[in-house]
């Protein structure tokens, strides 16, 4: 049943963020919007795995679709991470990554059907540092920020709540699911209501900015 209430936020998050095809937003939050487009397929296509194909396991969809989220995060960062330093880990991040995929996934795990956890370390630690970078920017920033509008605040901030709180459990998946399989399970209902907080995030996010733009395409209507 929680399955369905977080397709549905997840949905709704990828509705809300189609607005920033119709507004003028930024390249990144149009390119982030697909990213979540995506996720709805993946999540449905690996809810069918188990339930109408009954298969064991749907770690294929996952591994498959990790490669294209973990990337997509950090091509979204490079258009907004300012630091010299920071955009040269993310260069060498955007390279090598594929080839880290391709190696750990058929030469460590023999395929699609294990649980990357290399990948999963790699992917939500890189994303936590380019989250935190990215408010530490803010943070540091000479400019105003007005955090309550700001769109990538909010993506960053629910980011890291979803990815910092699931490190351990998804990092450590394989040795749960073969040791402790109960407490593997158990520990699944944890990602739910992150996940939930998370897309409530990113539907503020979108729907946030929305005001500030209608008040300037006001006022431009009026001065015209």
């Amino acid at each position: 049943m929680f399955f369905y209430l977080y397709i549905f936020i997840l949905g709704l998050s990828f509705l809300t963020s189609l607005v920033s095809f119709k507004l003028n937003y930024p390249i990144h939050l149009k390119i982030f919007s697909i990213l979540l487009g995506i996720t709805l397929i993946n999540e449905i296509i690996a809810n069918y795995f188990l339930t109408a194909l009954h298969l064991r396991s749907n770690h294929p969809v996952y591994n498959v679709f990790m490669l294209i989220e973990f990337w997509v995060f950090a091509f979204y960062y490079s258009f907004i991470l300012k630091s010299r330093f920071q955009k040269i880990i993310n260069r060498l991040f955007l390279i090598l990554f594929p080839v880290f995929w391709y190696i750990t996934t058929f030469h460590l795990f023999n395929g699609l059907n294990h649980w990357n956890s290399y990948l999963i370390l790699a992917g939500f630690s890189f994303t936590v540092f380019w989250s935190v970078a990215y408010c530490y920017q803010l943070f540091t920033s000479a400019q105003l920020i007005r955090f309550r509008r700001h769109s990538e605040f909010w993506i960053a901030i629910g980011l890291i709540i979803f990815y910092s709180c699931n490190l351990p459990y998804l990092g450590m998946y394989n040795f749960l699911s073969n040791n402790f399989p109960e407490l593997a399970e158990q520990l699944k209902k944890v990602l739910q209501p992150t996940n939930c907080i998370m897309y409530f995030l990113f539907i503020y996010a979108y729907l946030c900015r929305t005001t500030n733009i209608m008040k300037s395409l006001l006022s431009s209507s009026q001065v015209s």
